[in-house]
């Protein structure tokens, strides 16, 4: 007789188009609650761990979030070349954070989070993930909307990540990722400055908001790149752009990148897993041929 399966009755759903999306059992519910601005959930899934989920889309889950956060930080600040300043907008739960702090020539990091609610779960309940780096004597964190405190700031950082949620359409971050904004991000950045989006997905046919990002940055900086990924947690490949001021990741030298990262502890970053993550699909570049959306203030771009 065939063995039967346990009962399963909380799932955790998630749409990555109008017609599909994925979906984990969730063996325990930690918290959730309603923040002046999304709905905040952590959970432990099956198979992928604790999960910090903001307004239903999982932001990092214990499984792999370093898959993420190590091409979103090491690739710009790699690029950069000795780092001292550093801002992130987003990031509340403290592993891009992590990334950072691991470059000793970081002077000082300046963390932006519109959710002071999302910061005070992470310290308390994601402190084993993102290695207490809040406590970190070069972190500043600073709880106000990531487009106004760029507006209002006159000081320039080294790389600026922007690691907030997806732009969705009743979310707090759609225009983080306008050519707007992205002016004003590049006035924010010194002479050899990097910007850092996360993206959301890659695949053909479904590469949309990369595409548009892609094409956004390119009518704002000089040099504009990309990386990707595949992580299990979210059940799709993703990718990072990156808008340079100065050199872009595929001209930094193989030896400058292995020397950083001999430097650094990573657990999925090698100078060869570098090479391959920046480098473009066929697909990539031929759907690029073919794309001139532009991500503005007046018409911006959601995702799922």
């Amino acid at each position: 007789m065939r063995k039967s399966e346990p009962m399963r009755c909380k799932f955790y759903f998630d749409w990555t188009d109008k017609s599909s999306g994925f979906f984990y059992s969730i063996k325990e519910v930690i918290l959730s609650k309603k923040t002046e601005y999304q709905q905040i959930d952590l959970v432990v899934l099956e198979e992928v761990g604790l999960a910090l989920i903001l307004d239903g889309k999982v932001q990092i889950a214990e499984l792999d979030e370093f898959l993420y956060h190590e091409p979103l930080v090491h690739i710009p600040l790699i690029t950069c070349g000795s780092p001292e300043t550093v801002l992130i907008l987003g990031g509340g739960d403290g592993c891009a954070l992590r990334e950072v702090l691991k470059y000793k020539s970081v002077k000082r990091c300046v963390l932006v989070d519109i959710d002071r609610e999302v910061v005070e779960i992470s310290k308390e309940y994601l402190n084993h993930i993102n290695k207490g780096s809040f406590f970190d004597p070069r972190v500043e964190v600073f709880f106000e909307d990531g487009r106004k405190f760029i507006e209002n700031s006159h000081e320039k950082f080294d790389v600026i990540i922007i690691d907030t949620v997806d732009p969705l359409e009743y979310g707090p971050s759609y225009l983080l990722f306008t050519k707007q904004f992205m002016s004003e991000v590049k006035n924010r950045l010194t002479e050899r400055g990097v910007v850092a989006i996360q993206s959301n997905t890659i695949f053909p046919g479904g590469s949309k908001f990369l595409l548009a990002m892609y094409k956004t940055l390119e009518k704002v900086f000089p040099k504009v790149s990309f990386a990707w990924t595949y992580l299990k947690s979210f059940m799709l490949s993703w990718a990072f752009t990156f808008g340079c001021v100065s050199r872009k990741p595929e001209e930094v030298p193989n030896e400058e990148v292995e020397k950083v990262l001999s430097q650094i502890e990573t657990c999925f970053l090698t100078p060869e897993v570098y090479r391959a993550c920046i480098s473009k699909p066929k697909f990539f570049v031929e759907d690029l041929k073919n794309f001139d959306q532009i991500i503005t203030d007046e018409k911006p771009l959601f995702v799922y």
